[in-house]
């Protein structure tokens, strides 16, 4: 390797990068605009809960309806006389209530003092996971009333588990979001990005001014490749510290196995890039096929929906893409402190991909150029 050729290419494509107003937005605007839009906004948290309550006007009534408002969980609560109500269902298909707590004519003192076998819950199952958390909050919150005035013994038949949470305290979907949107907002960019340069290379015809050139291949490429990686490099920090200052993130792993994981991955997704680059010749090309590959990694990759519901049929395809390993360590290392071993055979996989596809793409270079 011929290093002064290499910073000589290093530069250039540099210059190119920063020439280019629109590219530097795209390379750090929007994967902030993303990790802040989807931290804020994509959460697992069940919050805003129309909660009708049915029952004779009592105190356990008037406790539960302060309870439920105390804990920010329920957005509205509406208390109606048991006589007055002649259908509850009618409540929730016409979107009044997404639940409706129903005691029977006696009250809710006259039910809880039987273990209360009376009193029925309705719930919205339009979202079907919603109305799994939704329910459990409802039965919990009378639970806990029933509890406080009866005492634990008049329940001894209801589940009392005392549950301890580990690594994410508060239930903040955005920690557990934060470290998978450090490795999709890098891998959109890098791969649209590097695969759109090389494209436009190729149709401006520098690239081919560079082949006869007296540089071999793999100085070609990698004096190309290498701003990228840097650039890659100083997203992830960028978003990292976003995530610790703005978020809250805690960080309680080490730096160097991000670091491994962070280059072994933007290896993997320059290698990518560039193979998709060499079989399209235009730009458009080369960011439809781009996106083509972006989606399904995104989507098999654990970020959005766990990898183990995925039917063991077709599973194996989600482990051939790099995403996966990275967003499992980055998880690990950023809330868990990182286990060597799971940070040893993920980085494993990723240095594994990363030769396959930087050879795949070397040899689609050489032969397309050569």
């Amino acid at each position: 390797m011929r290093f002064t050729i290499l910073k000589g290419y290093f530069i250039k494509e540099f210059i190119q990068i920063l020439r280019d107003k629109k590219m530097i937005a795209l390379i750090f605007f929007i994967p902030i605009m993303q990790m802040t839009m989807f931290g804020l906004a994509l959460t697992s948290e069940v919050k805003n809960i129309e909660l009708v309550i049915i029952a004779k006007p009592g105190k356990i009534a008037r406790e539960l309806t302060a309870r439920s408002m105390a804990g920010g969980w329920f957005k509205k609560i509406t208390n109606i006389d048991v006589y007055k109500e002649s259908d509850p269902v009618s409540l929730i298909q016409k979107h009044k209530a997404e639940a409706v707590l129903i005691a029977p004519k006696e009250g809710f003192e006259y039910a809880l003092e039987r273990g209360g076998k009376d009193i029925q819950l309705l719930v919205d199952a339009t979202n079907s996971q919603r109305a799994q958390q939704v329910s459990v909050y409802v039965k919990q919150l009378l639970l806990q009333t029933a509890r406080d005035k009866y005492g634990k013994e008049n329940f001894k038949n209801m589940t009392d588990i005392k549950t301890r949470v580990l690594f994410n305290h508060y239930m903040n979907t955005a920690d557990f979001m934060i470290p998978a949107l450090m490795v999709m907002a890098s891998f959109i960019v890098l791969m649209l990005v590097s695969s759109m340069s090389f494209t436009k290379e190729i149709e401006t015809g520098t690239l081919e001014k560079l082949v006869v050139s007296p540089s071999y291949t793999y100085e070609i490429l990698s004096g190309k490749i290498l701003p990228y990686f840097v650039i890659g490099l100083l997203l992830m920090t960028f978003m990292l510290v976003t995530g610790i200052g703005w978020f809250g993130l805690s960080f309680r792993g080490t730096i160097w196995q991000l670091l491994i994981t962070a280059i072994l991955f933007i290896g993997s997704a320059l290698s990518c890039a560039v193979l998709i680059s060499t079989f399209a010749k235009t730009q458009q090309q080369a960011m439809m096929g781009s996106i083509l590959l972006i989606l399904p990694a995104i989507l098999l990759s654990g970020i959005l929906f766990p990898v183990e519901n995925i039917p063991q049929s077709v599973r194996w395809i989600c482990y051939l893409n790099p995403m996966i390993y990275s967003v499992t360590n980055f998880r690990s290392i950023i809330l868990k402190g990182g286990d060597y071993l799971l940070c040893l055979q993920n980085c494993a996989a990723l240095l594994l991909i990363c030769i396959i596809l930087s050879a795949a793409a070397y040899k689609n270079f050489k032969s397309k150029f050569n």
